[in-house]
């Protein structure tokens, strides 16, 4: 096995785990508190899995900046595994394509 291949998987796996983390952690972190603000403020939390609660957590900042921080860097660590699977992937395969011809 190529060890370009497993760096770039270790990579997507790493980010993909860390950016769950935060998203499932920052979401535990505003959801429960937005029943106290009311179902205005908790229906679109808990129906809009990661705008609701980024909305939620902008709107109270000052008290939910940490859930809001994790749920910003979670979310653009899954976007950046993203980014690499596709834009990576194609040149990862073409290179172990061209080891195995």
């Amino acid at each position: 096995m190529d060890a370009g291949f497993t760096a770039f998987v270790f990579l997507i796996a790493i980010l993909v785990a860390v950016g769950g983390s935060l998203l499932l952690v920052g979401y535990v972190g505003t959801l429960p508190a937005s029943f106290t603000f009311g179902w205005r403020n908790w229906l679109p939390t808990l129906l809009l899995p990661v705008v609701g609660p980024l909305w939620f957590a902008w709107r109270h900042w000052k008290d939910f900046s940490r859930p809001g921080k994790q749920l910003f860097v979670g979310l653009a660590l899954i976007l950046l595994a993203i980014l690499i699977l596709y834009k990576g992937g194609p040149y990862i395969v073409n290179r172990m394509a061209a080891g195995v011809i």
